[in-house]
């Protein structure tokens, strides 16, 4: 696996991040509760911790001329070159993106990139900065529908 460097953004956890962490606890520790059991306690807390560590996982590089999106500590890396434009995005596609409400989708000119004709949808932290220095690398990306958060 190749080592990724570069500027790193974490992925924004906002109210439904937490929306999530609270409901999933809530289902752990109600069953604990009912029954005390120290396996189902085990369960639970191995439930939570593998959440919050898959949560924790995910984050975004901008390494040269490429964007790296980790899911799970596993990196994934798409070329900025290829970037046909960026745009706000309240979908709630399956992406690396732990907001669910402060996300940007990402084009790209070929569809060979991502595979398929689907954007790459994630959620730093600094939406700003981070396309600030995507068009840096890459001035012709255009930006449309852009919310600031």
């Amino acid at each position: 696996m190749k080592k990724y460097s570069g500027t790193r953004y974490n992925s924004k956890w906002d109210a439904s991040t937490w929306l999530i962490i609270g409901t999933v606890s809530a289902s752990c520790l109600l069953p604990c509760l009912i029954d005390p059991s120290i396996w189902l306690v085990i369960l639970c807390i191995g439930m939570l911790a593998f959440m919050l560590v898959t949560f924790l996982g995910i984050y975004y590089r901008i390494d040269g001329n490429e964007i790296v999106a980790y899911t799970f500590f596993i990196p994934t890396a798409y070329p900025i070159d290829r970037i046909k434009n960026i745009k706000s995005t309240k979908s709630i596609l399956s992406a690396p993106a732990t907001s669910l409400t402060h996300r940007i989708a990402i084009t790209f000119t070929d569809r060979k990139v991502m595979k398929s004709s689907m954007p790459l949808v994630i959620s730093p932290v600094c939406q700003e900065e981070f396309i600030a220095q995507l068009r840096s690398i890459n001035p012709n990306i255009g930006c449309y529908e852009f919310l600031p958060s």
